[in-house]
């Protein structure tokens, strides 16, 4: 305890000395009620009567009066230790339990039967004496806040990212039973790198940290606790940080919120926290182009598809900048290039180039009939970006008629569509068709048989009329339009009722034949489109018969 005692005792002490009597303690101490008062103490005599300390000199206490009193040891009116012995020269004292009156000054005495001095005040001598002042209340702690230098900030303003002390110094009433000490702060902040440390009248608690824009308001309370002898005494003391810095936390809404459909307004609102505040805000264009208009607001009344895109925002104060951004997604329904066109070579290619927000869906219709992929009929489609499409399809069929040929692209928000004229160019070769051959073979073949059949009535009524006029010649030459070819490569003849004369005389006339001759189109071939409209049927039929045999049909 000694070793103890004279260790708080350094650097707090005063001296006085008159020749060889002298003595150190404080000049002043803070007592609290209820509390213990210690007096850190030495004392030394003069060389001539060293030989007079010893261990049987009493040690006391007097306070300064009208008259002086005693007031420890031996009066009673205070109770305590004195530490020590005599011959230590050690007046180091405790009172315990002090009251408000007990405030005052006093000094310190000792007294054998060969030695006795009062280290006090006279008209001979100055020596010290110590003034108690005994507080109903503790004392508030005292907060600081020091730079990385140690030099106080008196307005408790930093910057970010600065080194800073916080220190908190509380009264120690008694050594024997001090205070507790304890930090908190508002909003709730992580504390470290505490360091507390006491002397013989200090607590001292340092918090070590650096700064950060989190810091900012925040409000830490030092909190002091004093165990007394019937109750527990509180004090606090708190201070408020106020850092500087740069924006932070900035950000863009829009409103209204989500996807805007085209025509409508929209206000986009940029956020900032700095401190200063932030006095400055740029808007810019995913294009890196500035736009007219600045201001934590930025409004298009009406939008269009040139609005859709990234939006940034610039938020200034004296210590810097923050930039953040935001995507304009502007809904539409769909919309088909004006480029959407048919070419015509060995195949018949259309593209439909569309472009909707959301992304749309686009089908063909031929004949108002959907197109899906088939032998005759091809369909590729790519995406391009997240709102445009553009599909391909491929015809490889030949066309008979003119079809009616649609895009139609739908989304959400609506429908668009776009006809296509299904004109052959000059440069494109018809194909060839077997019926249309067939046709023009049985055409000609008809005219071929009427005039044969003309021309050979027209010589029988000249030359042969005794056989036309007789009664039991039931012969005729019958012609139907009922003529049939197979095929173009197949070639055959209309057999008339001409036949050559035995003797030599040309040509007579044998019982009457006929044939039937059949012109029919031929079935298209097989998956060509031959439009809206169906073919025409014309055909002839020539059947060959002899008088009086039975009907048998010859096909040409």
């Amino acid at each position: 305890m000694e070793t103890a005692v004279k260790f708080i005792l350094i650097g707090c002490l005063i001296q006085d000395v008159l020749g060889d009597f002298n003595i150190s303690l404080p000049a002043r101490i803070e007592a609290l009620k209820g509390s213990c008062v210690f007096i850190p103490c030495t004392f030394d005599i003069d060389r001539n009567v060293k030989d007079y300390l010893t261990n049987s000199v009493t040690r006391k206490w007097f306070k300064r009066g009208h008259f002086d009193n005693e007031v420890f040891p031996s009066s009673g009116k205070l109770k305590g230790e004195i530490f020590g012995k005599p011959t230590d020269k050690n007046c180091t004292t405790r009172f315990d339990d002090v009251r408000q009156s007990d405030s005052g000054e006093y000094y310190f005495r000792i007294e054998s039967q060969n030695l006795k001095y009062s280290y006090k005040k006279d008209s001979t001598s100055s020596h010290t004496e110590v003034i108690i002042n005994v507080s109903a209340s503790p004392s508030k702690p005292t907060v600081q806040l020091y730079d990385d230098q140690m030099e106080v900030k008196v307005h408790q303003k930093v910057m970010e990212d600065s080194s800073v002390i916080l220190r908190c110094s509380a009264n120690i009433y008694c050594p024997y039973n001090p205070p507790s000490l304890t930090w908190s702060s508002s909003p709730n902040t992580l504390i470290l790198n505490e360091q507390k440390r006491q002397d013989q009248t200090k607590l001292i608690s340092d918090l070590n940290f650096n700064i950060t824009h989190l810091h900012h308001g925040v409000t830490f309370t030092c909190t002091i606790k004093y165990q007394l002898k019937k109750q527990i005494r509180t004090e606090k003391a708190s201070l408020t940080l106020r850092v500087q810095y740069a924006p932070k936390n900035t950000s863009v809404t829009v409103n209204p919120s989500g996807s805007v459909l085209e025509g409508r307004s929209v206000t986009l609102t940029c956020s900032s926290d700095g401190n200063p505040p932030v006095f400055n805000y740029n808007w810019y264009r995913d294009t890196e182009e500035q736009l007219e208009q600045s201001g934590q607001n930025l409004t298009i009344n009406k939008t269009n598809l040139t609005h859709s895109g990234q939006y940034y925002c610039t938020a200034r104060n004296q210590y810097g900048t923050q930039n953040s951004s935001v995507l304009l997604d502007i809904q539409y329904a769909p919309k088909i290039s004006s480029s959407s066109s048919c070419s015509h070579s060995d195949v018949i290619v259309c593209v439909c180039e569309v472009r909707g927000n959301p992304s749309p869906t686009l089908q063909w219709h031929l004949s108002r009939h959907p197109v899906i992929n088939s032998t005759g009929t091809a369909i590729s489609e790519e995406r391009v970006k997240n709102t445009s499409l553009r599909n391909v399809l491929t015809i490889r069929q030949s066309l008979k008629d003119t079809p009616s040929l649609q895009c139609v692209s739908t989304n959400v928000h609506g429908t668009a569509s776009q006809k296509f004229q299904m004109l052959l160019t000059p440069h494109h070769k018809p194909g060839f068709h077997h019926s249309s051959l067939l046709v023009g073979v049985a055409i000609g073949a008809s005219v071929v048989v009427m005039f044969w059949i003309m021309t050979h009535f027209y010589k029988r009524r000249q030359n042969c009329k005794p056989i036309e006029t007789r009664q039991d010649n039931n012969t005729g030459f019958i012609l139907t339009q009922r003529v049939v070819v197979q095929d173009e490569e197949e070639e055959e003849l209309v057999f008339s009722n001409k036949a050559m004369m035995p003797h030599g005389g040309g040509f007579t006339q044998e019982s009457l034949h006929y044939s039937l001759i059949d012109f029919t189109n031929a079935e298209p071939a097989s998956g060509e489109i031959i439009g809206l409209s169906s073919l025409t049927t014309e055909y002839t039929v020539i059947q060959h018969h002899t008088a009086g045999a039975p009907e048998a049909e010859n096909d040409i």
